[in-house]
């Protein structure tokens, strides 16, 4: 087995040009769209949002009071006397003063500008694309949402959020809704367990909320792992292509006459190519980071984490050589195999995001992309880079797993029997 894992070594190393293709041509590549590039991906801690938001208000608050002592007597059989204590706690948490409060408090202001109109002119400006979105306050909005929390009955009436088109502005403006929206229902349930005692309607805290990344993902280093992971790929595609070289030279024939196995051949290419591809990422990761300081003030365990993904990737590339090198036996044209390879590896190549940055692609396809062997290997050290948290990474590590032995049994399923190879 030793022998036909040295064989497939040498042959590739031997080939000077493609090894420093594999080698030099990534990191040129990194350092190249890094100022082409610049600034695209990188952190900004100034940035501002200007969203703007029309609030359409259809309730009246003064009638709602009525309407809500209405119900309660009438509906849920309150005394007049239990009613009156009601309303005068129902006072203190008005939904939609609250909202108000909310959207011109100085943190959301910074975010946010409302404006307040009437329906057709806010649903005019938002088609136009003059306002990011639109909440409408139906009416009888305050009376019924009262009534719900006090008497304990699901709410009839909602307020309703419009958009022309989903965009990162609009969704942003859901969230600020979104946010009160939990806080309030929050405020009515507490109303519910205290059972109408007096409870203070904190509102939640405006701006933008840090979900906690211990590290920020650069620009530098995303190019640096895309690129080194589409270059995994024109690897596997090499050494599948070197297996034209030795049918030409009746390599595979001299095996079979010697009486080896012919499986040995199969496996020596796989246990080739993951050697070649840990070899060749760990290069350019290590001299891009020397170069450009791509990971910098990281701990032996992230290098850790980083060299065990590179293994996945590597098994998972091993069982794609498998596939290849098994057509190619099994095809009468060596041309025409290598060309079904590289078109593999430029569509695994641009939809894992490795010819142009996957955040720049629809989103169904970064989608599609996602499950591509590159495109799951940048996905899953984006992870690690940010937060180093090995839950995050468990389930993607499964998937890289999966491949292997799914690509290694097609492999092993179209690898031709003795005497069966073209």
């Amino acid at each position: 087995m030793r022998s036909f894992i040295k064989k497939d070594l040498l042959i590739f190393l031997r080939d000077w040009k493609e090894l420093l293709t594999v080698l030099l041509l990534p990191i040129i590549l990194v350092i190249v769209l890094n100022f082409a590039f610049a600034g695209l991906f990188d952190s900004d801690d100034g940035v501002s949002m200007d969203l703007q938001l029309a609030v359409v208000n259809q309730d009246n608050e003064t009638e709602a009071m009525e309407q809500l002592k209405e119900r309660l007597v009438r509906d849920a059989a309150f005394e007049e006397r239990e009613a009156n204590a009601i309303l005068e706690a129902a006072g203190e948490i008005q939904p939609v003063q609250l909202i108000s409060d909310y959207l011109e408090s100085d943190d959301v202001k910074e975010w946010v500008t409302v404006h307040h109109l009437e329906e057709k002119a806010a649903a005019e400006k938002v088609k136009e694309g003059e306002l990011d979105g639109m909440l409408v306050i139906p009416q009888g909005y305050t009376a019924d949402s009262l009534y719900a929390s006090f008497a304990g009955e699901p709410p009839t009436t909602s307020m309703i959020y419009k958009i022309e088109e989903e965009t990162t502005d609009s969704s942003a403006l859901q969230q600020f809704i979104q946010g009160f929206i939990e806080q309030l229902n929050y405020q009515f349930a507490m109303q519910e367990i205290t059972g109408g005692a007096e409870i203070e309607a904190d509102l939640p805290e405006g701006g933008m909320e840090d979900i906690g990344a211990a590290h920020d993902f650069t620009m530098t280093q995303y190019f640096t792992i895309a690129l080194g992971g589409l270059f995994a790929l024109f690897v596997v595609a090499t050494v599948a292509m070197k297996t034209g070289v030795e049918i030409r030279d009746q390599v595979f024939n001299r095996i079979l006459l010697a009486n080896s196995h012919p499986m040995r051949f199969l496996i020596g290419k796989m246990a080739s190519t993951i050697c070649l591809v840990v070899l060749q990422i760990i290069f350019v990761l290590l001299v891009s980071h020397f170069l450009m300081a791509v990971f910098p003030d990281r701990s032996i365990a992230f290098w850790g984490g980083v060299f065990v993904m590179i293994v996945l990737l590597a098994l998972v590339l091993s069982g794609l050589a498998a596939i290849y090198t098994a057509l190619l036996l099994r095809m009468n044209s060596v041309d025409a195999a290598n060309g079904i390879f590289m078109f593999f590896t430029l569509l695994f190549g641009t939809l894992g995001g490795g010819f142009v940055p996957i955040y720049m692609l629809p989103e169904w396809l970064q989608q599609i992309g996602e499950w591509t062997p590159n495109g799951l290997f940048l996905s899953i050290l984006t992870e690690w880079v940010q937060f180093e948290n090995l839950s995050s990474i468990v389930q993607p590590s499964m998937f890289m797993i999966g491949y292997f032995l799914l690509f290694t049994f097609i492999g092993l399923a179209l690898f031709p029997k003795r005497g069966k190879a073209q």
